[in-house]
């Protein structure tokens, strides 16, 4: 049962609280998208739920890349974010070779986050995230996660707000991320809230329109609608792309709700969750399908019956 008073408090934020930065809004959108997309990396405990921070972390990474990348500013110090975070996605940018004035922020973009969902990231790219996601923990637990609510730390609690010991590594990824960077945790009320009716919250009439609209105030500009709306919307419904699945499959394997063989790469990548539901394009949820098969499955959700007879074929991929 949704909690009135949970979401009075929601709505408090987005609507009332004061408002210097898009930071509170950034941090909503991607509370919504964890709620929504990683329930099963939740644990609960007590009358709250744990969330990986590492999850809220990678959002932002990617939500303020195109801001950064065109200089458009999301706080009031009449910088984009901090000069720390700013400077870090520089060094990113220049040994990317990622030029604001010979390419747009979509090509940029694309060529990073599909490097990342890829695992390809060299260990330059994977040090400098990891630089990056430091200090935007920092920024994200003593700020938005602070000072959301009428006193501090009422919506949200982080297990750290330093990180300083977070391990070097080769292999930036979302695995590395969650391991390294701990939890937060929300009230039970308030995950209900953001599982079940997020979508609804980040409606163009909620969060992603105050988002915009202090982008606008911030900037002191008429920025052309659909440059920010493409801006903001980029990273809530991902293209459904199956590519990257099928670079990590062989090319003889089988159906995973058939078993039937598939020969020679002539197979459809299934997202086992439909994409029309979660919007999740991870390796974990594209797996090769029967043609057929996949369109008769279309966009319904897999019985538990067969999902258990199919379990070690799913597992082994």
């Amino acid at each position: 049962m949704i909690s009135f008073e949970s979401l009075s408090q929601i709505n408090k934020i987005i609507e009332q609280d004061k408002i210097s930065s898009t930071y509170k809004f950034a941090l909503l959108k991607n509370t919504i998208d964890v709620c929504q997309r990683y329930n099963h990396l939740i644990q609960t405990e007590g009358k709250h739920v744990n969330l990986p921070l590492g999850l809220i972390i990678e959002g932002w990474i990617f939500d303020y890349f195109p801001f950064v990348f065109n200089g458009i500013r999301q706080q009031n110090s009449g910088r984009v974010l901090n000069k720390q975070i700013e400077s870090i996605y520089a060094e990113l940018f220049e040994y990317m070779k990622l030029d604001p004035e010979k390419t747009t922020w979509q090509d940029s973009y694309a060529k990073v986050y599909m490097k990342y969902l890829s695992m390809e990231l060299d260990s330059v790219q994977s040090s400098l995230l990891v630089k990056l996601s430091k200090e935007i923990a920092k920024t994200i637990t003593k700020m938005p996660m602070k000072y959301s609510g009428e006193n501090e730390y009422e919506i949200y609690l982080p297990e750290y707000t330093t990180f300083a010991r977070i391990p070097k590594t080769e292999t930036f990824n979302k695995e590395f991320l969650i391991e390294n960077f701990g939890i937060f945790s929300i009230k039970k009320d308030h995950y209900h809230i953001f599982r079940y009716m997020g979508q609804s919250l980040y409606g163009n009439s909620t969060i992603a329109r105050r988002w915009k609209e202090t982008t606008y105030k911030l900037n002191q500009s008429n920025f052309a609608t659909d440059k920010i709306d493409a801006m903001i919307y980029k990273t809530i419904f991902s293209d459904r792309k199956t590519n990257i699945g099928r670079k990590y499959l062989p090319d003889e394997c089988q159906c995973v709700w058939s078993g039937k063989k598939l020969h020679r790469g002539k197979y459809d990548i299934d997202h086992i969750l439909p994409y029309s539901v979660w919007f999740n394009n991870d390796l974990w949820n594209l797996l090769p399908c029967d043609p057929t098969v996949n369109g008769k499955k279309s966009d319904k959700i897999p019985s538990p019956i067969l999902i258990k007879k199919q379990r070690n074929l799913i597992i082994s991929y």
